[in-house]
C-alpha cells in the first residue's frame, strides 16, 4: 500500500498548522502531528522513515535552526528533511521549518543581529513573486501575509528564490521538484493569531518590534486581509495537498 501519512512537526504549542491542516481536511490522508522538541531524549526512532510518508510539513518555532545543542531534535528534523529531499517526498517548511529545509539543502541561516536587521513582524505583501510557481505564485496577488521572524535564509547562487521583501531576500524558495520553504506564515488565520498573541513571549516580541499598540494593529490587519487572502492561500496549499494525495495513491 502507498504511504498515506502526512507528518507535521511542531516546535511550539501555539504555532499550529492552521490553514495547512484545513487544506488536508477530507483528503483521505492520515495526519500525524508530533513535537520532538518537547520529547526528552528524542531519537531518530521517534520519526518514521520518509518511505512511510505521503508528505512532510515542518512548522515554525522561536529557536535558531542551528541550535542543535540546546535542541538536539532539530538535527533529527534536518536529517529527515534531507532524506525527504533525496527521495522526492512532497515537503513544506514554514519559518523555522523553512530554515531547517534550507540547512538540509546546504544553505546558510543567519541571525538578524548578525545581518544588522531587526525582526520582521507584521502583515505585508510579498515582492518579486514567481507567478509561475504553483505554491507561491498565487500569493503574488495577496494583499499581505504574516511575517514573524528574526533569522534569515541566505540564498546561494542558483537557489530558486520565489519571493522577497525589503529586509528578507529569501521569503520563499524551492528545493527540488516537490519541496518548498516559506519564511512567512501562510497558515495563520485571525483566530490563530489571537492564540499567538495570548502567548506572553509573542506579545512581548511584537511590542518590542512594532511598539505600543502592536497587538491591536496585528489583529486589525489580520481581519482586513483575511477575506482576500484565504482563497489565494487555499490555491497555494491545494497544490501541496494534491502532491500528498498523488503519492498516497488516493
Amino acid at each position: 500500500m502507498p504511504p498515506r501519512t502526512v507528518l507535521i512537526l511542531q516546535h511550539f504549542e501555539v504555532e499550529k498548522p492552521g490553514l495547512i491542516l484545513d487544506a488536508l481536511d477530507g483528503s483521505g490522508l492520515d495526519v500525524d502531528i508530533r513535537n520532538l522538541i518537547d520529547t526528552p531524549g528524542a531519537s531518530a526512532g521517534d520519526l518514521p522513515p520518509v518511505s512511510e510518508l505521503a508528505g512532510l510539513v515542518v512548522m515554525g518555532g522561536p529557536m535558531n535552526a542551528d541550535d542543535v545543542v540546546a535542541h538536539p531534535a532539530l538535527k533529527l528534523e534536518r536529517d529527515l528533511l534531507a532524506d525527504a529531499l533525496r527521495d522526492g517526498i512532497p515537503t513544506l517548511g514554514v519559518c523555522l521549518g523553512a530554515q531547517l529545509l534550507a540547512r538540509a539543502q546546504g544553505l546558510t541561516v543567519r541571525t538578524g543581529a548578525a545581518l544588522g536587521r531587526r525582526s520582521e513582524i507584521g502583515w505585508a505583501p510579498l515582492q518579486d513573486v514567481d507567478r509561475a510557481d504553483p505554491v507561491v505564485g498565487p500569493l503574488a496577488d495577496a494583499p499581505a501575509v504574516l511575517h514573524w521572524h528574526g533569522d534569515r535564509i541566505v540564498p546561494a547562487a542558483g537557489a530558486r528564490v520565489l519571493a522577497r521583501t525589503d529586509t528578507t531576500e529569501c521569503q520563499a524558495f524551492r528545493a527540488g521538484p516537490a519541496a518548498w520553504g516559506l519564511q512567512f506564515h501562510l497558515e495563520v488565520t485571525p483566530g490563530l493569531l489571537d492564540d499567538w498573541l495570548a502567548e506572553p513571549s509573542f506579545a512581548t516580541e511584537a511590542v518590542e518590534v512594532l511598539g505600543a499598540g502592536a497587538e491591536d494593529q496585528l489583529r486589525a490587519d489580520a481581519r482586513a486581509v483575511a477575506a482576500p487572502l484565504r482563497p489565494l492561500a487555499e490555491r497555494s496549499l491545494a497544490h501541496l495537498r494534491d502532491l500528498f494525495v498523488g503519492r498516497a495513491g488516493l
